[in-house]
C-alpha cells in the first residue's frame, strides 16, 4: 500500500510529499521546498530512509530544502535535464528576483521521460513542459505528482522565463490521454483527481481525447 505524507510550507504554500510503500522502510521525497526540517521529522517518525529527492521542476520554492535534505540523508537528487541548471543558478530558479539567493545540490540524476525505480517504487516520468522547460509529472501507482503543471481547477503560470502557454497546453493534452483513475497531488493547493480536472478544469478544455 502506498503511503503519502503531505507537508505544506507556509512560505508560498508549496506542497512537499514523502512517499513510501507501507512497511518498506525507504521513501521518496518530492519537492522538499522550505520543509526540510519537517521532512526529516517525518522520516524519523516513520523510521524511513530517504532514497531519492525528486523535483517536479527547478523553481526555488520547490528546491529550497534540497541542500539540507541531501546533506542529512545522502539521497540522490533527480530533476529533468532541461531544469538541471536551475539548481545552482539563483537567477534561473527565480530566487534572485524575489530578493533571495537559493541554490541546491547539483543533480545526481538528470531525468528523461521513462520509468525509474526509487526506494523500491516504480516511478514513471512524464515530461510536461510549459511552466518551466523541464517540468515533469511523476506517476506512482494510482497517484500523479503534478508539480506546477496541473492544479485543482488551475495550471501553473507561464509568464516566468522559460514558460510558454502553448507548450503547457500541449502538456495538458498529454494528461488528457492518460487512462485510468488517478489522484492528483499538485505543487500548490488541494489534491484532486485527474478525472475531475478533465471534466471541470477550464484549462483542459472541452475536447477529451483517448489513446484508444
Amino acid at each position: 500500500m502506498l503511503e503519502i505524507e503531505k507537508i505544506t510550507s507556509p512560505e508560498m504554500d508549496v506542497n512537499t510529499y514523502v512517499v513510501w510503500q507501507e512497511g518498506a522502510g525507504e521513501a521518496i521525497v518530492i519537492d522538499p521546498s522550505f520543509a526540510a526540517d519537517r521532512v526529516l521529522a517525518c522520516l524519523h517518525a516513520e523510521r524511513l530512509q530517504c532514497r531519492a529527492i525528486l523535483l517536479t521542476h527547478g523553481h526555488f520554492d520547490h528546491i529550497a530544502g534540497v541542500k539540507r535534505l541531501k546533506a542529512e540523508t545522502g539521497a540522490p537528487v533527480a530533476i529533468h535535464r532541461e531544469d538541471a541548471d536551475m539548481l545552482f543558478d539563483a537567477e534561473k530558479n527565480l530566487s534572485r528576483g524575489f530578493g533571495l539567493d537559493i541554490t541546491a545540490a547539483p543533480a545526481d540524476i538528470e531525468l528523461a521521460q521513462q520509468i525509474y525505480t526509487f526506494a523500491g517504487v516504480e516511478v514513471k516520468v512524464l515530461h510536461t513542459p510549459g511552466h518551466s522547460p523541464g517540468s515533469v509529472c511523476y506517476f506512482i501507482e494510482d497517484a500523479i505528482f503534478s508539480g506546477d503543471t496541473l492544479f485543482n481547477l488551475g495550471v501553473g503560470r507561464t509568464d516566468f522565463p522559460g514558460g510558454n502557454f502553448q507548450t503547457l497546453k500541449g502538456s495538458l493534452e498529454k494528461l488528457k490521454l492518460v487512462q485510468g483513475e488517478y489522484a492528483v497531488y499538485p505543487g500548490h493547493g488541494h489534491s484532486t483527481s485527474l478525472a475531475y480536472e478533465v471534466d471541470n478544469n477550464p484549462y483542459l478544455g472541452e475536447e477529451k481525447w483517448s489513446l484508444y
